[in-house]
């Protein structure tokens, strides 16, 4: 079979239209599941993919990186498929998410309903990735696979499989965090944590689940702080009372950059012993709520393991990749995977249909296939074509996902704000499959 190389990217801010650039592409039918010769073979196949990315605000390095990283995994992509000589095309649309979560669906609508996506990655926020779960992608059968961490409210979704994540879930990263704060502080017994959060579903998952594993520990926790607009000065000050060897925030950009005056304010407080959730991880934050505010803090995000060759590979070529200017940044590892498992369930079920995409998805990243990184995408290819049953490695781990389309192990990596973002360790979680005995 001659090996058909069209394709392309098209990036579209809210403002204005940008051009689209040409690829060569192809993708490869396959089909995932247990046992040889029952795959679906190879199959003409014409894949849309809507990346809602957080191209503009505060964020919007964040959403370069993620789209430089979709467009490295479509190369990847274009290379297989010329090896595995597929008649496929794989159009990408990219789309900014907008400011809220009202923006991220009519983001979301634009990609299903104009551009005709059959698989979402993003958006990049959990209340965005819900509603854009229950507005646009469940009601259409659209697969939706989130680079970010997602609540237990997404997992409990009646999504037939249709709403997915590349990152570690909320659920472990409440243990992460004492992991780190207690390695930081040599134990968690015998010392003092004071824990803020945001007072909504995420704040109250992992708070709790942080004091669960700090006090599981022999560790102290000291004042709790619910998090809310009113009063912050009042709130800055019992964040820090009782002098606590360590204090975590668990909030959103928005809300600790209305928090941020009153802690700068406040002489008791010090960011090189505070830390933060995920969603504090932003290279824009010390230019949000000024360096002097954030210089020492640290917070955790999604990660993926140093030393690892599928990961360290990603870095690698994503580094040489153009845009030069646009650099590695939290979650891109997370959307480069997100996109090739779009790329991959496609070729699992000889099919584009969103649902039957979602119908594969979890198998081909589940344990017990032959393991193929993202390196091996040709052989990846030929196998789901001849129905045999793969373990998909991508640039963040083996993603593993469990029954709800979440990983079930991987790392969170401790990035620490000088006053610049940068990676400086790793904790490595992990969690059973809920239906694992």
């Amino acid at each position: 079979m001659n090996t058909s190389l069209r394709g392309w990217t098209n990036t579209r801010l809210p403002v204005a239209a940008a051009a689209c650039s040409a690829l060569a592409l192809g993708l490869a039918a396959c089909g995932g599941g247990s046992g040889g010769g029952n795959g679906p073979g190879s199959k003409p196949l014409h894949l849309v993919i809507g990346n809602a990315l957080p191209l503009t605000g505060t964020s919007k390095d964040l959403g370069a990186a993620g789209e430089k990283a979709s467009q490295l995994a479509v190369d990847q992509i274009k290379r297989a498929v010329g090896q595995a000589d597929a008649d496929h095309t794989i159009r990408i649309v990219n789309e900014d998410q907008g400011a809220d979560s009202n923006a991220a669906v009519d983001s979301a609508k634009r990609l299903v309903n104009s551009d005709g996506a059959t698989c979402l990655t993003g958006p990049w926020s959990p209340d965005a990735v819900m509603r854009v779960a229950k507005d646009v992608a469940i009601p259409a059968k659209t697969l939706e696979i989130s680079p970010v961490s997602v609540g237990g409210d997404v997992a409990d979704l009646s999504d037939h499989d249709l709403i997915d994540s590349t990152a570690l879930p909320e659920s472990l990263e409440g243990s992460a965090l004492s992991q780190a704060i207690g390695r930081e502080l040599g134990g968690e017994q015998g010392h003092t944590v004071n824990v803020a959060a945001s007072n909504d579903t995420h704040g109250d998952t992992i708070r709790q689940d942080f004091v669960d594993a700090w006090q599981g520990q022999d560790g102290t926790i000291g004042g709790q702080v619910a998090l809310t607009p009113l009063q912050l000065s009042t709130q800055a000050s019992q964040i820090t009372a009782g002098s606590p060897d360590a204090v975590l925030l668990i909030d959103d950009l928005s809300g600790f950059s209305q928090l941020a005056p009153a802690l700068s304010s406040s002489f008791s407080w010090n960011p090189g012993t505070s830390w933060g959730s995920d969603q504090l991880v932003n290279p824009g934050l010390p230019d949000l709520v000024g360096p002097q505010t954030v210089s020492g803090m640290r917070a955790l995000a999604a990660g993926a393991p140093r030393g690892e060759d599928a990961s360290s590979a990603f870095v690698r070529d994503f580094t040489s990749a153009q845009p030069h200017n646009v650099k590695l940044a939290p979650f891109a590892a997370q959307e480069f995977d997100a996109t090739v498992l779009c790329y991959l369930s496609a070729v699992a079920a000889g099919s584009t249909d969103g649902q039957q995409m979602a119908d594969e998805l979890i198998d081909i990243t589940a344990p017990g296939g032959d393991e193929f990184s993202w390196q091996q995408l040709p052989d990846a290819i030929k196998a789901l074509e001849d129905g045999k049953d793969i373990d998909y490695t991508g640039a963040s781990g083996p993603i593993d996902m469990d029954v709800h389309g979440n990983p079930t192990a991987g790392v969170f990596d401790v990035y620490q704000y000088t006053p610049d973002l940068e990676a400086v360790g790793e904790v490595s979680v992990s969690k059973p499959n809920p239906v694992t005995p």
